[in-house]
């Protein structure tokens, strides 16, 4: 692998285990909406596909499901506002998570955080944890969801990179990255149904159980 100029990092799964406070939200939309609640670990496994799917799941209970479209409307509405007040309430950068980004910019490598989180939220959480990076990018009406590459390719046009790296946890990363044409590693796994993002890699594409190890094999292998 080519050291790179920018790593690009994809947000939740990958830099915060933001599950705690999007369960809280979901649960008091639900609540207010008169269905019955999920346990964290259920909404743990629904999230990384974007809200609007997390939204059809949540009401209907599956991973599969479809809400009515007036509904679905209504729940992202009072999703939005309950998580606006609690986004950053029990949401923790995994361990190694401060120290790689400082690490990569005492190095001069631009880092940009790409994630299908509405930007309104992304921007507030980056802001309240303090994650050092050059760019966010997140989802607006205007911006294509992963797997769709606009948004790592818009952030790599931002950073000026000729030699961008993904780092992510779920299918949409890496697919996203690899439409894209950058090259992907990919970190433990913290929703998409639970599926194991080793299992989807090819032999190139490295996967690390923790951000420390991520940066070991950086300093080792990549960036010398």
């Amino acid at each position: 692998m080519n050291r790179p100029d920018a790593v690009l990092f994809d947000l939740d799964g990958t830099l915060i285990d933001s599950v705690p406070d999007i369960a809280s939200a979901v649960n008091a939309m639900l609540l207010e909406t008169g269905r019955a609640t999920h346990p964290t670990d259920v909404v743990r496994g629904w999230v990384g596909r974007g809200l609007s799917v997390l939204m059809h799941r949540a009401i209907t209970g599956t991973p599969d499901g479809e809400a009515e479209s007036a509904e679905h409307r209504e729940a992202i509405r009072i999703f939005r506002h309950h998580y606006a007040s609690c986004c950053t309430r029990h949401t923790t950068v995994f361990e190694g998570g401060h120290e790689l980004l400082g690490w990569l910019k005492e190095r001069a490598i631009a880092t940009a955080i790409v994630t299908n989180k509405p930007d309104r939220f992304a921007e507030q959480i980056v802001a309240a944890l303090d994650l050092v990076v050059d760019v966010v990018i997140g989802a607006t009406d205007q911006r294509p969801l992963k797997p769709n590459p606009a948004s790592l390719c818009e952030a790599v046009a931002v950073l000026g990179a000729k030699s961008p790296l993904m780092i992510g946890d779920t299918s949409f990363d890496l697919d996203a990255a690899r439409a894209a044409g950058i090259p992907f590693a990919g970190v433990q796994l913290e929703g998409d149904l639970g599926r194991n993002i080793s299992e989807l890699l090819e032999p190139h594409e490295p996967v690390f159980e923790s951000l420390a190890d991520l940066h070991r094999w950086l300093a080792e292998e990549v960036i010398t």
